[in-house]
């Protein structure tokens, strides 16, 4: 029983040994074999700009670093690695180590790769900018590649967001219908002497005729109110950039249809009248067409007018002492004004920057009183320019009527102090 166990203690060392022994060979044997392989479909020479992937046996245990002309390759330690190929005999090699022995072994590959062409382009016809448009959709552009020891080649267009590319029926190297500002690219096949085929792809943005450099002005600049809603449109800019010819105004008056075209024009300098106001706070968008004498192409540039009511802001004094604020009794809009009012009550008459009142009204009259009634300051087109002139300091008091385009009765009145002048 005792030279049984034994035994089986010296059969359980002789198999451990053994086992070592195999594992030992084994890892000698995968050391030993790192010959390089590549993808079986792949055939030298290769084209250029071919992928290739080649590989040496996996093991565990086993470190893995390749390279390109005797240089290590950052990063590749995997025991395979993909390379593009770009130029002819280059030379791939890799190390594999066994990380417990560190046992080395090393193999290379010289990756021979047929001789590159080249692709030029020349942008045959310019187009217009407007890509949505007829006149904006009708750039050519021609592709020619050359290179030695090739016999012929053939050309396929293509894009990345358009179906299909139209080419020249007489000549496919030329595609046309193309816009300008979008990349297009072209897959070029050769054929070189000895049979052998290789596909190149190179890209074209296609230009447009130059476009007038122009701003749209108005008067008001960028509001206007509902009461004097006459606001009148023009241009400036490089206009001698580029010869135009005609040009037309595409107004969007409509705030609950932003979007739809409600006049037209074609003055140079037109005058639009809004009869709404702007809803939510959203301005009204305005359009410029122009259209180049040269080559027929049409520039849009657009600009937005905000169109608000007015609601008055009247001060109850003000103090003409020459310190320069609150010199001038200042009737101004008020864009916070609500018609609460507590809210009234907290308004402030401190002003900082001022529009005349014929922003916000066709026509204005203010008479201002003493307190017996009788006319001390008079103006039909009041400028905010009033500090009192002679009179004394005390309570005057004021009737302010507007004329506005759709609201011909605006009154307003009440008291105002001129404190402080030193009269």
């Amino acid at each position: 029983m005792k030279m049984s166990k034994i035994n089986k203690k010296i059969n359980f060392v002789r198999l451990s040994i053994l086992l070592i022994f195999l594992i030992n060979v084994i890892r000698l044997n995968a050391q030993m074999n790192c010959e390089i392989k590549i993808d079986e479909w792949v055939s030298l020479p290769v084209c250029y700009g071919e992928e290739i992937t080649m590989s040496v046996d996996a093991q565990p245990g086993f470190a893995y670093q390749w390279s390109k002309n005797g240089i290590d390759i950052s990063g590749e330690t995997n025991f395979y690695y993909t390379a593009t190929i770009t130029e002819d005999k280059s030379k791939y090699g890799v190390k594999v180590t066994d990380t417990e022995t560190q046992e080395e072994c090393y193999d290379d590959i010289i990756i021979d790769m047929i001789e590159s062409f080249e692709i030029k382009f020349e942008q045959t016809q310019l187009t217009c900018s407007n890509n949505n448009a007829e006149n904006g959709q009708n750039a050519k552009v021609m592709a020619t590649a050359s290179g030695n020891n090739f016999k012929s080649f053939t050309y396929e267009w293509g894009s990345n967001v358009e179906n299909n590319i139209w080419t020249n029926p007489n000549n496919p190297q030329e595609a046309i219908g193309l816009k300008a500002w979008r990349e297009y690219y072209v897959i070029v096949t050769g054929v070189n002497a000895n049979g052998d085929s290789c596909t190149q792809t190179a890209t074209f943005t296609p230009r447009a005729y130059p476009n007038p450099k122009l701003e749209i002005i108005s008067d008001p600049k960028d509001t206007a109110y509902i009461q004097n809603p006459y606001v009148k449109f023009g241009f400036e800019g490089e206009i001698d950039s580029v010869e135009y010819n005609s040009w037309s105004w595409a107004f969007f008056d409509n705030p609950d249809k932003p979007s739809e075209i409600t006049s037209t024009s074609i003055e140079q300098e037109p005058t639009n009248v809004y009869a709404q106001t702007s809803k939510s706070g959203n301005p009204f968008r305005v359009e410029l067409s122009v259209k180049s004498a040269n080559y027929g192409c049409d520039t849009t540039f657009s600009t937005e007018i905000l169109v608000l009511p007015v609601k008055l802001k009247i001060p109850n004094i003000f103090t003409p002492n020459g310190d320069g604020i609150n010199d001038y009794f200042i009737i101004d809009n008020d864009p916070a004004a609500t018609d609460n009012i507590e809210d009234e009550k907290k308004r402030g008459f401190e002003y900082n920057k001022y529009n005349p009142l014929n922003d916000y009204y066709l026509t204005t009259k203010l008479t201002i009183f003493n307190r017996w009634g009788r006319i001390v300051y008079k103006s039909e087109d009041y400028q905010n320019d009033w500090d009192g002139g002679n009179l004394p300091d005390g309570t005057y008091f004021y009737v302010l009527e507007c004329v506005g385009k759709y609201d011909d009765d605006c009154r307003y009145q009440g008291s105002v102090t001129i404190f402080g002048s030193g009269r």
